[in-house]
C-alpha cells in the first residue's frame, strides 16, 4: 500500500483509521438523497475587507493565523450545565472576531496585538477577550504565536500559497510545525487547516482566484448538522451520552469516532453535490442555527 504523501492524505488516512460505524456510521443512502445543487454553494466569506487587518493580504494572513489560534472551544462548564461565550451582543467565534477586531485596532499589522497580548499573561488576555474558557491555554497559544517576528514569517509563507493560486492542508501542516503549542496538537489539524480556509476567503472575496483543497469538518458543529441530516447515524449510547450533556472524552474511541465519521462524512457529501470541501464545509457551518435543539457533543479541547 502506498504511504500518503500530502497532508490532506494523511489526514484522511487518520480519519479511515478512527473511522468505527458501529458508534458513528455514515449513511450512504442519505447522501444520494441530497439535491445536487452546486449553484447554492460558495466558498467563505471572513468579512475582513474594510477592516485594518484586511488592507494588506500579509494583515489578513496574519489576523487568520491568529485569530485561529484562539478558535475553540466557546462554552465552560457550570454547575447548571454550560455557559456560552459573549463578547458584547456576539456570541460564539462571532464574539472571538468582534473581541480580537477591538484589540487589533486601526493597525494594519499585529503590532498592538503584540504589545497587549504576546506576553502570554492570563490576565491581559481575560481583560482583552472577556470571560472566555482556557484563558490561560489561549494566553500560551498566541504567546507562541506573537514571539519574535514567527507571525509575519507564517503569514509570508500563506500569502506566498496563495498568489501560487493554490491553498492545502499542506499550509495547514506548516503552520502546526511552526507553531507546535498553538497548532500541532490536533491529528486532525482542524483550527490550522481553518485559518487557512480564512485566508482564502479572505483572497477570493477581494476577487482572487485561489484553489482550496482541505478536510476541516472535524469540529464540534458540523457532526451536529449532518446528524440533523441524518447522514451520521449515531449509537443510541452514544447518543444519548450527547444529548444528556455527558462530557466525551478527548482523544476517547467515541471522540475519534465522531471526527473521522464527520471528515469522511463531509467528503463523501462534497463529491456527491460538486462542490469543494471548503464550500460544503461553509454551507453546513451557515445552517447549523437550522439544527434547532439538537445538542453538540462536549468535549473540553483546544482542538476545535
Amino acid at each position: 500500500m502506498n504511504q500518503p504523501q500530502t497532508a490532506k492524505e494523511r489526514l484522511l488516512a487518520q480519519a479511515k483509521s478512527d473511522y468505527q460505524p458501529e458508534l458513528v456510521a455514515i449513511d450512504a443512502q442519505a447522501i444520494a438523497r441530497l439535491p445536487a445543487r452546486a449553484d447554492r454553494f460558495s466558498h467563505m466569506t471572513v468579512g475582513l475587507f474594510g477592516k485594518p487587518a484586511g488592507q494588506t493580504v500579509e494583515g489578513a494572513a496574519a489576523y487568520s493565523i491568529a485569530l485561529n489560534s484562539l478558535n475553540f472551544m466557546f462554552w465552560t462548564p457550570t454547575p447548571e450545565g454550560v455557559a456560552r461565550y459573549h463578547w458584547g451582543d456576539q456570541g460564539g467565534a462571532h464574539g472571538l472576531q468582534a473581541a480580537l477586531d477591538h484589540v487589533w485596532g486601526e493597525e494594519t499589522t499585529p503590532v498592538r496585538l503584540r504589545e497587549r497580548l504576546g506576553s502570554g499573561d492570563e490576565q491581559a488576555l481575560i481583560d482583552a477577550l472577556g470571560d472566555i474558557s482556557l484563558p490561560r491555554r489561549r494566553a500560551q497559544f498566541l504567546r507562541e504565536v506573537l514571539f519574535e517576528d514567527q507571525l509575519e514569517q507564517a503569514a509570508g509563507e500563506l500569502v506566498a500559497a496563495g498568489n501560487r493560486g493554490r491553498l492545502t492542508s499542506d499550509d495547514a501542516a506548516r503552520l502546526a510545525q511552526r507553531f507546535p503549542m498553538a497548532y500541532g496538537q490536533d491529528a486532525y489539524c482542524m483550527r490550522a487547516q481553518l485559518a487557512v480556509m480564512w485566508f482564502a476567503g479572505y483572497l477570493i472575496e477581494q476577487g482572487g482566484h485561489v484553489e482550496c483543497d482541505l478536510t476541516i469538518a472535524a469540529s464540534y458543529q458540523m457532526p451536529r448538522v449532518m446528524r440533523s441530516l441524518k447522514v451520521l447515524r449515531f449509537a443510541p449510547a452514544l447518543a444519548a451520552k450527547i444529548d444528556s450533556h455527558t462530557f466525551i472524552l478527548r482523544n476517547s474511541a467515541e471522540e475519534r469516532a465522531i471526527r473521522a465519521a464527520t471528515v469522511l462524512g463531509a467528503q463523501a457529501m462534497a463529491q456527491h453535490l460538486g462542490v469543494s470541501e471548503h464550500a460544503m464545509v461553509n454551507v453546513l457551518w451557515q445552517n447549523r442555527h437550522a439544527c434547532g435543539a439538537m445538542p453538540y457533543h462536549l468535549t473540553v479541547t483546544t482542538d476545535y
